[in-house]
């Protein structure tokens, strides 16, 4: 779409790549998604010193930034202040990409405004789509329950749904390559969703559902025919009837869970296990609710006040509740540094100037704020390399779309694709003549 050379033109370029990529990832290869972020962070930060672009930050784009620093620093001061300081090394080497937003957020405000947004919104489809393929592969020949590319059921389920949800934004494009793309993407995260078995995904659905027709109820639909019709209820029979199995499967398993811990108290499975975990993180942040206890000492205390012989010990690295996991690590500052998390897209959002791109960016951190919590209440929310990366990447977007910015489809933004070229070259030689001055 930018065939021609030039140094915004290839930072613009750069962006729309980045975005689209980044997309296609929590499905397919989830650990992608954090070494993404991170090369982007260390390049932008060589960018910036070489001065390729200036460094632009809004006051609600600092805001944003500080509520995920303060994260960053409530992890590093909660690792240094308790013992076995050294064990907390990787907690703090994890904290790394919440800084990406002080540098890559400039480096996507050197973009064009909503140049962005179609490759997020589409990359996020197709990668769902590539996810069922993945799924039912693995459900046939390797497990149960499909983990896709994240290599764990739960977060696997967390992003189909979140990602699913995002890809039917599209819905009302111009483009009718753009709408089979969104509602595909969105069938086949909502059945990725059902095959992962993650009960806790399926509980985000209803709310997901509530925000997108939030969104959609006030854009314009194309007409659907009888074609789209038929094909729409056969997907729909296709996912109840894919739901309907899973859902049985799983409330099986809870039914016999609960059964057992009727009969046998003192057996360990997934239901025990969480109330056990929740009771002993309970224990242990009342004992010491002021600062915690360090992410490094947080299931050696868990397990201490469970006081479990050394065969029934817990080998979770979390207790399965992103509020309790903070209260453990960090005690009232560590669930603060959460909450300001969980608020930071909220924010970046509501700040915005009323628009078109402001109902748009209220949608994605709705979707992204509920997936997030929902999910966390029963298993990881922060700590895991791919759901950080997806939340702040994720952030700095809702960050950097504009409130009055129209939406625009693929086909659109090549239809712009002379002027957004003209557009870029005038910075460049802007920035040519700066250099010179």
């Amino acid at each position: 779409m930018l065939p021609t050379r030039g140094h915004f033109i290839g930072i613009d370029r750069n962006n729309r790549l980045f975005t689209f990529v980044f997309a296609l990832f929590p499905g397919l290869l989830a650990s992608g998604t954090s070494v993404t972020l991170v090369c982007a962070f260390l390049w932008a930060i060589v960018s910036l010193a070489a001065k390729r672009f200036r460094f632009e930050m809004s006051r609600t784009d600092k805001i944003v930034a500080w509520c995920l620093t303060f994260y960053v620093l409530v992890t590093i001061l909660s690792v240094a202040v308790h013992p076995d300081a050294s064990k907390g090394i990787p907690f703090i080497f994890k904290m790394i990409p919440f800084l990406a937003i002080w540098a890559v957020l400039p480096r996507l405000r050197a973009s064009l405004p909503g140049r962005l947004v179609p490759f997020l919104i589409t990359g996020a489809g197709i990668g769902m789509i590539g996810s069922l393929i993945f799924s039912i592969v693995q459900i046939a020949f390797l497990s149960p329950r499909a983990e896709g590319g994240a290599g764990n059921a739960a977060v696997f389920g967390l992003f189909t749904v979140l990602f699913g949800s995002i890809s039917l934004l599209n819905a009302h494009s111009d483009s009718r390559t753009e709408r089979f793309i969104a509602i595909a993407g969105f069938a086949c995260g909502l059945v990725c969703a059902f095959l992962s078995g993650t009960r806790s995904a399926w509980l985000v659905m209803p709310v997901n559902f509530a925000v997108l027709y939030w969104y959609l109820r006030g854009q314009t639909l194309p007409t659907i025919t009888n074609v789209m019709k038929v094909v729409g209820a056969v997907i729909i029979v296709a996912i109840i009837a894919i739901a309907a199995m899973k859902v049985t499967e799983r409330y099986h398993a809870l039914e016999s869970d609960i059964v057992q811990l009727d009969r046998q108290p003192d057996s360990i499975n997934s239901l025990n296990a969480r109330l056990m975990l929740w009771s002993a993180a309970k224990r242990a942040f009342l004992a010491s609710p002021l600062i915690g206890y360090g992410p490094q000492n947080r299931m050696s205390r868990v397990n201490e006040i469970l006081n479990l012989p050394p065969d029934k010990k817990m080998s979770f690295t979390h207790v399965h509740n992103g509020f309790l996991n903070a209260a453990v690590d960090g005690g009232i500052l560590g669930v603060l540094a959460v909450l300001g998390l969980l608020a930071a897209p909220i924010i970046a959002a509501c700040k915005k100037e009323p628009g078109p791109g402001r109902d748009l960016a209220i949608a994605i951190s709705l979707l992204l704020v509920s997936s997030y919590v929902i999910t966390g209440m029963l298993g990881i929310m922060f700590g895991h390399d791919a759901t950080d990366a997806v939340f702040i990447y994720l952030t700095m977007m809702i960050c950097w779309i504009s409130g009055t910015s129209p939406y625009l489809s693929i086909p659109q933004l090549a239809a712009h694709a002379e002027a957004d070229e003209l557009t870029l070259s005038e910075f460049d030689q802007k920035l040519a003549m700066a250099k010179i001055d």
